[in-house]
């Protein structure tokens, strides 16, 4: 479950500390951010095994570790088994990075934990104080997001990462060319001529190295950027969002996103809008 949380603009100026977004109990799926996202996050394991790769280092995830991506760091991570469940918090704010350096959590990368209670109890109170929607709740939320840092700081020890080795350049400039254009008509002819390889042999390179098919790992990308604007667009029509995303088809659009998230998208923005 993810949850967005939105700011008027004198909030900004107002609270030092805000929580962004809240992941509770998530089925985490791929993602690949070569340019990174606006806020901090730290990223808890609860259960299964991811792969992270964030500054050329390769991080495994195991169940009670967690990871930590500051703002606008390229990054990527995906489940390597069955599901990959984990509870998130994202956030930013005008003393981050002065709080991050003096609590030491100012580098990327995975940690082990001393004790794992305290964070998912953070993370529980964060949902809990998200759905009160009281005058003082943005306020509460900066104060416990700081208990949950300050917390945090006490408790983590970072983990040693392989070098990336991870990146095959030609994947890589597949992976960078969707994301930067998912949201227009990607043909397979296209991906072949950028990267200077026949349409056989990127498919098998591509599946080999990801897992997916071309056509899956597109419509992953596409599904992922459409639930993140049902919910921080929330007026936006359902057709509109599936066109933005790359989806022709709003039928079409429905029928994938049933199968990723086992509902509607209507359901999926009601369930996670606060």
């Amino acid at each position: 479950m993810l949850n967005s949380i939105q700011y008027k603009k004198n909030e900004y100026n107002r609270l030092p500390l805000m929580v962004v977004l809240l992941g509770l109990d998530h089925n985490q799926e791929p993602v690949y951010r070569p340019h990174g996202v606006p806020m901090y996050q730290v990223l808890y394991c609860k259960n299964g095994r991811g792969e992270l790769v964030v500054n050329n280092r390769k991080y495994v995830i195991d169940k009670g570790q967690c990871f930590v991506i500051q703002k606008d760091t390229p990054h990527e991570y995906h489940s390597t088994s069955d599901e990959w469940i984990v509870n998130i918090v994202g956030f930013t704010g005008i003393i981050v990075p002065t709080l991050l350096r003096s609590l030491k959590i100012e580098s990327s990368g995975a940690y082990l934990l001393k004790s794992n209670g305290f964070f998912n109890a953070h993370v529980h109170r964060l949902n809990e104080l998200a759905k009160e929607k009281k005058q003082r709740t943005k306020l509460e939320l900066s104060q416990e997001l700081y208990c949950l840092l300050t917390d945090l700081s006490n408790e983590l020890t970072q983990i040693k990462s392989n070098a990336a080795d991870y990146g095959n350049p030609t994947i890589t400039q597949v992976i960078e060319y969707i994301e930067s254009n998912y949201s227009e008509d990607i043909a397979l002819l296209k991906l072949a001529e950028i990267s200077s390889r026949t349409p056989e042999y990127l498919c098998s390179v591509f599946k080999k190295h990801t897992g997916l098919t071309i056509v899956n790992y597109i419509n992953n990308i596409r599904l992922l950027h459409a639930s993140l604007t049902l919910i921080e667009d929330p007026s936006a029509p359902i057709n509109e969002v599936a066109i933005s995303c790359g989806f022709r088809s709003p039928s079409y659009f429905g029928k994938l996103f049933h199968s990723r998230f086992k509902m509607t998208p209507q359901q999926y923005r009601l369930k996670h809008i606060m």
